[in-house]
């Protein structure tokens, strides 16, 4: 954990993680329930989300913790570490029939109501630019407009999906739109970065997503936001509520 980093920012990307967890349990049990799936379906559910978010959680935070990611000099990025685990699992989920018939249940303005969660991210990055932990490009300040994705998540679950009073056709733009933000974050943030790759040179580097619990932003948090895009443009465009 990084000693200059004030408690109140440590617990707001807790908080965040924490949001994140209730949201994807909540949904696999109203989805299940829906389903009348038995008591033994449900438990296999459960278990099995916890074991593999839990994993992923624990093990993400161990590499922070040995410094692995402190090399930013190899190639390719011991970064990769923690970013190609979820680019899998983004892969698998977003065409597992499980998952489908999940989200079959689940309504539609959910997954865009709960984009809302990057509102707290762009919160904790502008924090650490103004303790000069990360520089200036990764804030809204810079180039980073993740934060309209957060503000608007609210209006299009509720006029497009909830209430129906925006063309459906919105929210998949606005999904689209949300892919392409979190894209540009994350590559603002990866040329952040010291080593070869680097291209914004100012000071102070993004070397933050090394250490825990910083580590969950590319590894958990960014993949989270990215599954939720997904999911929401396939459950739009082919299944019916």
């Amino acid at each position: 954990m990084n000693p200059n980093v004030p408690f109140y920012i440590n617990a707001l990307l807790f908080i965040t993680v924490l949001l994140i967890l209730a949201f994807v349990f909540y949904s696999l049990k109203y989805a299940l329930s829906t389903m009348n799936a038995p008591a033994g379906k449900k438990n296999k559910y459960y278990i099995i989300t916890a074991v593999i978010i839990t994993g992923w959680l624990l093990t993400s935070a161990l590499i922070a913790f040995n410094g692995t990611l402190f090399d930013f000099t190899s190639t390719p990025p011991k970064l990769m570490l923690i970013v190609l685990p979820p680019v899998l699992a983004i892969s698998y989920l977003s065409s597992s029939t499980r998952v489908n018939a999940l989200i079959q249940e689940i309504p539609s303005s959910w997954l865009v109501y709960i984009q809302s969660f990057r509102i707290l991210v762009e919160m904790f990055l502008w924090l650490l630019f103004a303790k000069n932990i990360i520089p200036v490009q990764m804030t809204f300040e810079g180039l980073n407009y993740d934060i309209l994705i957060g503000f608007s998540a609210p209006l299009v679950a509720y006029y497009s999906l909830s209430q129906n009073k925006w063309p459906r056709i919105v929210a998949v733009l606005w999904n689209f739109a949300g892919l392409i933000l979190v894209t540009n974050i994350f590559l603002v943030a990866f040329l952040s970065t010291p080593g070869p790759l680097r291209q914004f040179f100012n000071e102070p580097p993004n070397t933050i997503v090394a250490y825990f619990p910083f580590v969950w932003l590319p590894a958990f948090i960014v993949p989270f936001a990215y599954l939720m895009h997904i999911l929401s443009i396939k459950q739009i465009v082919k299944f019916n509520e």
